[in-house]
């Protein structure tokens, strides 16, 4: 409908809007630091403000455009890869979640334990056959202080732990962690390295374009002499500079959140709605289900980051995010 492609377009716009901030702070690191630079190296210009040598210019200019690459990718990424749909490809995958047999999965007297643990807010979490217990079970999450298993009544689909519907996108999202606009896609157990990566690279390369422009921002405040080259050439490095500072802040104080996040084995849903409920059957419940998922903050970052030569690469670490099999 007409109603729908309005939407998808406004939610378009919002990712179109990134790729032309990162345009045009790449066209004024371009235009007013790189090109100057290079006709000082190779064409000996004198009027350059900064010719530094051959070696330098071109490490500096390789390990930017890497960087920026590797932003654009990882970005590209968290827009076009899927955040993780409860599955139904088999005849297996519909029993247990759209029949609901994974609740079945779960023996009668295993069940009935997870309820009274779930009713009891005074009850040691760390006793090791309850742990075992709790990692053992397919789905531990539950809806109510009473123990039902929860069902999305959207998509008519039993959610597997920590698994939720997004409103904006119409779909049960796997380890759903939030839907993010900039990127019109939720983040989520498909995608959620991807994301970290793109903020990484970001930091990366703002840090780098600060380091390698700060010649360039500095002999903006020489003493005018030509206005108009001072408002075609100064005054967009000025600008820039500015940006780039500010998002450099802004995108570290995001990732250091999310790293918190992951070392805890916890998503920004668990975290805000959850953990930092009002209501202590809430927080309860959620601390009952962090049992399954926290095995301490190595292996919360090797589920998330994978083995240590793929850290940095956007490759996925595994797992089908369902959680409903028991995890190492």
């Amino acid at each position: 409908t007409i109603e729908k492609s309005m939407v998808e377009l406004v939610a378009l716009s919002y990712p179109a809007l990134v790729l032309v901030l990162i345009s045009s702070i790449y066209a004024v690191y371009l235009s007013d630091n790189l090109i100057p630079q290079y006709y000082g190296v190779f064409h000996e210009d004198s009027s350059v403000f900064y010719a530094p040598g051959e070696v330098e210019f071109i490490v500096v200019s390789a390990v930017f455009h890497f960087l920026l690459s590797m932003l654009l990718l990882c970005f590209g990424l968290t827009v076009v890869v899927s955040p993780g749909e409860i599955p139904l490809e088999t005849a297996g995958d519909k029993e247990k979640w759209l029949h609901g047999g994974i609740a079945r999965k779960i023996r009668p007297d295993d069940e009935q334990k997870i309820r009274s643990v779930i009713q009891d807010l005074g009850v040691d979490l760390k006793e090791k056959s309850l742990v075992e217990l709790l990692r053992s079970i397919p789905v531990v999450e539950r809806k109510k202080r009473y123990g039902y298993h929860r069902h999305c009544s959207s998509c008519n689909l039993y959610k597997p732990d920590r698994t939720h519907h997004c409103r904006v996108c119409n779909r049960c999202v796997l380890r759903m962690d939030h839907h993010c606009p900039w990127v019109a896609n939720c983040i989520g157990f498909g995608n959620y390295k991807h994301f970290l990566l793109l903020l990484i690279y970001s930091i990366l390369t703002c840090t780098f374009l600060l380091g390698s422009m700060g010649r360039r921002f500095a002999y903006a405040f020489r003493a005018m002499e030509d206005s108009e080259i001072f408002f075609l050439e100064d005054f967009p490095v000025m600008i820039v500079y500015a940006i780039t500072f500010f998002l450099l802040v802004a995108i570290t104080m995001f990732f250091v959140f999310h790293m918190n996040l992951v070392l805890g084995a916890m998503t920004t849903i668990e975290m805000r709605e959850k953990k930092n409920n009002d209501d202590a059957f809430v927080r309860h419940r959620f601390h009952v289900a962090h049992v399954k998922f926290d095995r301490g903050k190595w292996k919360n970052f090797i589920h998330v980051f994978g083995p240590w030569y793929t850290w940095l690469l956007p490759i996925h670490a595994g797992g089908d995010g369902t959680y409903s099999t028991p995890w190492k």
